[in-house]
């Protein structure tokens, strides 16, 4: 069936424009009654586009402006629910005073002759932040902090009135395009927001209520207590967490453990789950995920700017521009700022669940998606989701107490001010409150008898002697800080429960040691800890810690079978060799410089930053030797490129495992700097192992063992180039980390190729040692 959306008149399917007034017919579901309705003379609901617990949203057309907008509906309420009825009013009268392009704008607000009350708002054009997640796994720091300095801009307009948010998540995040920015962002659904100067008004959100999605929640909203702005630094900090990472910062058995460890423990550091990140990221965003308010970034402001301050030098970015230190233009009560467009491994919240497609998203017939969680969103149709299961990780062990913890033990606060909910992501409120805080008695002791029990006595248990540590190291047992002694040169860790741990050593400058030991009570288990810092040798260099990894692809000829390859430590250059570093080789050796491209005449000499291009297998070897290294194998060239050593996988592009267009630069015909960041960044660090240049290896071209698929030997006296290139006509299937290709040895007379240079030198050489020796004291 179709309709008019001004005169409201229905017609078959067949037709297309209205007989009375010409406009155009809108196709809508004859199974929803609310379809086609004329809502308070104005607005044409044409389309449902989600439900939330409190109503459903629906597509509309004002019939005299024809503009399309989101009405979220209260369809839950009735005659009586006075409470929900005033605070649907203060979310209305609230949320048209938020000044800021990346907070939603309503229109307008009002009840229907039938009593249903309504919220008219722009419709988004977009994605929820939260599917983007789910698509993308891990978004590159750059674009996290695009991201986060929109959303961030949306709560400084609130923060001002004052307000709070108190449900800030992914899911009340939309994504949408506005001009060149890709990436603009809506903060939607303040209206659960507390006005926090409101003279006259009751406390609707009174003590032994919760309201909001416990994931995102705060230690204190946990607790049910009088929240400020603070409580959404800390909501915006696990997103800017789940967005660098693809995962949560708290682990646990369920989610009732994880709510308790974010009252009651420290989050999981952000480099032991994304090595691969700078110190100066992790305590930027550590800083709004402090337990105690007192201790986060004061402002939602100041959180966003020393985040921006990792990549642009303490100069802040709001909405993607470069600007001095945000503060509120004088005489306004909020900042305004610019909105021009900047340059995965998920986990489950607790062990053993389950990530299945977002419980708060649905999918509509028309291949759109819209929020279920009351936001007015729809999207264009998506790619369907990976297939390949979430990895998970082992519980941490209880936190350490030195003696039993009991109820009166807790902060202040009634057994009705706990969330015992089991979801994880529901787009629900959680109202627990008088007989609901008594019944829940039973499930709190238990969760309080299991996260909050001593753990064994350093007479219990097995002990752990880590070997090759530097003093000072912090010891980490399933992910649990836990106090060394020096024993003989080494550290040794008591009392840990029987059984199989994972173990991590942390130094200050160095890349954490991780690795798994099992022991038995009573017994000794030894391991020997490497720790290596990055070093500047002959150019910036990576350490890839030594170990197992996958490698290969059943899925490809060339690269079958798929097989484990254990390697020791070594150092392999975090970026591509440039021009400038190959022509003081040049200089040196009197070696002749490779032909400039053809796209570039003077490329060798003109773009000093660039990756030198052609030089031959022979040229890039004696380069590799002339700085005191060598080319890489083809698999450590993989490892570096694929191997997520905290989730144990292989990753198929270097930043997860979705391709994602502009991340690595393919098929541009043009290089980029070597320097330059695109996202095309390995789980170590490495830049540029999907695209740009491609890369030489050490390794002569073979098939790999136990391959018999036919017409592989035809490429005698090549050598294995690895990673896709710039050049026009390569594809995003050579972006993958295991992807191989090959070219020979010399080229012919004339000759050049879009193959660089990017040299290793394994982490026991000796010419490497003093450096090492230094940065690790």
């Amino acid at each position: 069936m179709k309709i008019c959306p001004q005169c409201g008149k229905a017609y078959d399917d067949p037709l297309d424009v209205c007989a009375s007034d010409s406009s155009a017919l809108i196709l809508v579901d004859p199974s929803d009654p609310m379809l086609g309705k004329l809502l308070d003379g104005r607005y044409r609901l044409v389309r449902k586009i989600g439900e939330g617990g409190m109503g459903s949203i629906y597509r509309a057309v004002h019939i005299e402006n024809l503009r399309i907008c989101a009405i979220k509906l209260m369809t839950s309420l009735s005659p009586g629910k006075d409470d929900a009825i005033a605070r649907f009013k203060r979310e209305a009268r609230n949320s048209v005073r938020i000044d800021s392009v990346h907070a939603v704008t309503v229109y307008d607000s009002g009840q229907t002759d039938e009593g249903l009350l309504y919220l008219a708002m722009e419709f988004i054009d977009g994605k929820p932040l939260s599917r983007v997640i789910r698509e993308q796994r891990v978004l590159p720091i750059e674009r996290v902090i695009h991201i986060t300095n929109q959303i961030a801009e949306a709560l400084a307009a609130a923060h001002a009135l004052p307000m709070i948010h108190r449900d800030l998540k992914p899911d009340n995040i939309m994504i949408t395009r506005k001009g060149a920015n890709a990436d603009f962002v809506k903060v939607l659904d303040f209206g659960i927001a507390k006005a926090l100067s409101d003279p006259g008004g009751d406390n609707l959100t009174k003590t032994g209520f919760v309201l909001g999605t416990p994931v995102y929640m705060s230690p204190e909203q946990l607790l049910g207590e009088e929240l400020d702005p603070r409580s959404d630094i800390y909501s915006l900090a696990i997103i800017v967490y789940e967005m660098l990472t693809g995962r949560l910062p708290f682990d646990g058995d369920n989610p009732q453990s994880v709510m308790m460890k974010r009252v009651m423990s420290e989050p999981i550091r952000l480099r032991v789950v994304a090595p691969s990140l700078s110190e100066s990221v992790e305590a930027a965003v550590m800083a709004g995920l402090q337990r105690k308010r007192d201790s986060r970034s004061p402002t939602v402001e100041a959180f966003a700017s020393e985040l921006s301050g990792v990549l642009y030098s303490g100069t802040q970015i709001m909405g993607g521009v470069v600007t001095g230190p945000i503060a509120p233009p004088e005489g306004r009560s909020t900042a305004q700022w610019g909105g021009a467009q900047t340059r995965v491994d998920s986990g489950p919240a607790y062990t053993g669940q389950a990530d299945p497609a977002h419980p708060s998203t649905a999918a509509n017939t028309d291949g759109t998606w819209a929020s279920t969680e009351g936001n007015p969103v729809a999207t264009q149709p998506q790619r369907p989701e990976p297939t390949a299961a979430p990895p998970t990780r082992m519980s941490p062990t209880p936190p350490l107490f030195a003696a039993p913890v009991t109820v009166r033990d807790l902060p202040h606060t009634s057994l009705d001010q706990v969330v015992t909910s089991p979801e994880r992501r529901s787009g629900k409120w959680i109202w627990i409150g008088g007989i609901g805080g008594i019944l829940a008695l039973g499930v709190i002791a238990a969760i309080l008898f299991i996260v909050l029990r001593p753990v064994a006595s350093p007479s219990s248990g097995f002990a752990l002697l880590i070997k090759g540590a530097p003093a000072g190291s912090k010891i980490y047992i399933n992910d649990v800080l836990r106090e060394a002694v020096s024993s003989d040169g080494a550290l040794k860790v008591l009392g840990i429960n029987p059984g199989q741990v994972n173990v991590r050593v942390s130094s200050e400058g160095l890349t954490d040691f991780l690795t798994e030991v099992s022991g038995k009570t009573g017994e000794i288990q030894t391991c020997e800890a490497q720790l290596l810092p990055q070093i500047d040798y002959n150019g910036a260099m990576v350490p890839i810690p030594a170990g197992e990894f996958s490698m290969g692809d059943d899925g490809h000829a060339d690269e079958r079978p798929a097989h484990n390859v254990n390697l020791p430590s070594y150092y392999i250059d975090k970026y591509e060799v440039t021009n400038a570093q190959y022509k003081r080789f040049c200089t040196a050796t009197g070696k002749t410089p490779p032909p400039d491209p053809a796209f570039e005449p003077n490329y060798f000499s003109g773009k000093p930053d660039y990756p030198v291009l052609g030089a031959t297998f022979a040229d890039a070897s004696a380069y590799a030797e002339w700085v005191g290294k060598r080319l890489p194998t083809e698999e450590e060239w993989e490892k570096a490129a694929s191997w997520d050593r905290v989730a144990r996988k292989k990753r198929r592009y270097p930043w997860g495992d979705e391709f994602t267009s502009g991340r690595a630069n393919i098929a541009k015909n043009r290089p980029v700097a070597s320097t330059e960041p695109t996202g095309d960044i390995s789980p170590y660090g490495v830049y540029h192992m999907a695209g740009n240049a491609g890369e030489w290896t050490m390794t002569a071209w073979q098939p790999y063992e136990g391959n018999k698929s036919p017409n592989l030997n035809d490429s005698k006296d090549q050598t294995v180039m690895r990673g896709g290139t710039f050049f026009q006509g390569s594809t995003a299937d050579e972006a993958r980390t295991s992807y191989r290709n090959h070219l020979p040895v010399v080229f012919p007379k004339g000759v050049s190729a879009p193959v660089g240079i990017r040299c290793v030198v394994p982490a026991d050489d000796p010419r490497i040692q003093p450096l090492l020796q230094t940065r690790s004291k």
